[in-house]
């Protein structure tokens, strides 16, 4: 393609050969805008010639190829002093002419490390191994038949985000006395909750007595009927699916076997991939959505944390459980495509 200055030079001569800058369009086969064409005639005649003009914008001496290769090194090196602020005090620039190689030049994104469960190698064969059977034994309309349950311990102490719960003040001691300091409790008023999540919403919550734990004997007594009766009635008696983790009472031979005489169909424990969070939707998106609309400042026995609960789960919309329930299947292909690796907000 001919660069712009021998375009403009060819659009000058026929310019004065008498030729019209519409002409000298159609000439040049629609390769510049006419009021391009237009406008260098108007230089040339208001100046007679062309110089090249000025570059714009400050002269660049902070972004050098020096600079660059230094942080690119830093980036793909073991050193774990990665930061803006750690490269730009070594590097003697500022910190932000380094977001800027890394943002512009590098085209990079920061991602903070998250906290998994480790793996063993036969743990993740056997995820991908699971997966594969998933991906071929279960379709989008067989997902809406399933019911995903869980439990966990929901306790007063709020969740905290330190990326993101922050507090704008003049000084340390400002933000301290602006709620800047998060308090935990050593022994917090807590309660275990099980609960389902099916594509027609989700089961009431189910709430352990105090002092009483999962085991298979409760397992089998009192939240697989719970789990039994949700599921027909959010389901309308019609087949449904049952999806259980891999915990050792939803895996012990007594709640197998239970699964066998009063579920049609259920997931059983050698199919369902092991030590996968990532999968099971209130694992990966409504326990936190759940957790987030809790009022833990109106919360002082285990009564109103309950309360608290059953407003959360009240605030749950439909629509965005439908959306969580959709990523199941994507979430699954991507294990089986990491090779039963942990994904992490990976839904495609």
């Amino acid at each position: 393609m001919a660069k712009s200055k021998d375009l403009r030079d060819i659009a000058i001569t026929h310019y004065k050969n008498g030729k019209k800058a519409p002409e000298i369009a159609v000439l040049l086969a629609n390769k510049v805008y006419r009021a391009t064409i237009h406008r260098w005639i108007c230089q040339y005649d208001r100046t007679g010639s062309f110089r090249a003009g000025k570059p714009t914008g400050r002269k660049r001496n902070g972004r050098t190829k020096r600079l660059v290769n230094l942080v690119k090194k830093r980036i793909s090196s073991d050193n774990k002093r990665k930061s803006l602020r750690t490269m730009s005090q070594d590097f003697g620039s500022s910190r932000s002419t380094i977001q800027r190689i890394l943002k512009q030049d590098l085209k990079l994104k920061c991602y903070r490390r998250t906290c998994v469960q480790k793996l063993q190698s036969h743990h993740e064969s056997s995820r991908k191994r699971c997966c594969t059977w998933i991906r071929k034994n279960f379709k989008c309309e067989d997902v809406h038949k399933i019911m995903s349950t869980d439990e966990k311990i929901s306790t007063r102490n709020r969740s905290l985000n330190p990326k993101n719960d922050v507090i704008w003040a003049s000084s340390r001691l400002d933000a301290d006395m602006s709620s800047g300091i998060y308090t935990k409790e050593k022994f917090p008023v807590s309660v275990m909750i099980g609960m389902g999540v099916t594509w027609n919403g989700l089961t009431i919550p189910y709430f352990f007595e105090t002092g009483e734990r999962l085991n298979t004997e409760t397992y089998i007594t009192k939240l697989l009927p719970f789990y039994k009766e949700e599921g027909d009635r959010l389901f309308g008696h019609s087949n449904w699916c049952l999806q259980q983790d891999g915990a050792s009472a939803h895996t012990s031979k007594e709640s197998q076997d239970w699964c066998k005489r009063h579920l049609k169909y259920f997931i059983p424990e050698d199919r369902w991939p092991p030590n996968s969070p990532e999968l099971n939707p209130l694992d990966y998106s409504i326990w936190d959505s759940m957790s987030k609309n809790i009022n833990y400042q109106n919360v002082q026995t285990k009564n109103d944390l309950e309360r608290e609960i059953r407003r959360a789960w009240k605030k749950i919309d439909l629509n965005y459980v439908r959306q969580v329930i959709g990523a199941f299947l994507r979430r699954v292909s991507s294990v089986e495509k990491h090779n039963g690796k942990i994904i992490i907000d990976e839904h495609s």
